[in-house]
C-alpha cells in the first residue's frame, strides 16, 4: 500500500513526470534543474523528494536530508482537496496568499509570474491526482 509521498509514490510520480512531454519539454528548455520536497505542514520535513536535472526526474523517494530548492508544505486535507478536484491558476494564487499552500523554501513569485512555470506547475499536481487515483489509499476517503 502507498501512502502520499512515501517512496512508492514519489516513483510513480517520477514515472508520469518522466513520460509527460509538455513538463520535460518545457523544463528542458529552461534548463530546469531542482530538488523538490513535498511535504505536510503540521511536519519538520518534507515526506517525499524530486531531484530534476534538466527537467527530468532523476531521483524520487523519500526525503533524507537533502538540500531542497523548493520545500512544497499544505495540510493533508488540502492536498487531498487539490489531489481530487484539481488545482487552477487563480486557485493557485489564492491558496498561496492565505498560506494553504506553503512554500517553506523556494520562490513562489517566480513559479507564479512565468506562465510557463506556471503551467508546468499545475500540470504537476493533475500528474499527482493520477498517482492518487492508482493508489486510492493513499487519501482515505476522498478520492474513493
Amino acid at each position: 500500500m502507498s501512502n502520499l509521498f512515501d517512496e512508492t509514490w514519489m516513483q510513480e510520480f517520477a514515472t508520469l513526470w518522466n513520460t509527460d512531454s509538455e513538463i520535460e519539454d518545457t523544463l528542458s528548455r529552461k534548463s530546469f534543474n531542482a530538488s523538490i520536497g513535498y511535504g505536510f505542514t503540521q511536519t519538520h520535513h518534507p515526506t517525499g523528494i524530486l531531484i530534476i536535472e534538466q527537467g527530468k526526474i532523476k531521483e524520487a523517494g523519500l526525503y533524507t536530508g537533502q538540500p531542497l530548492d523548493w520545500d512544497l508544505r499544505a495540510d493533508f486535507d488540502d492536498w487531498a482537496n487539490w489531489l481530487k478536484e484539481g488545482l487552477n491558476l487563480a486557485q493557485l494564487g489564492f491558496v498561496v496568499a492565505h498560506k494553504k499552500l506553503q512554500f517553506k523554501i523556494g520562490n513562489h513569485k517566480k513559479i507564479l509570474r512565468t506562465p510557463s512555470l506556471a503551467t508546468v506547475f499545475l500540470r504537476s499536481f493533475e500528474l499527482m491526482s493520477q498517482v492518487a487515483s492508482k493508489f486510492p489509499n493513499s487519501i482515505p476517503n476522498v478520492l474513493n
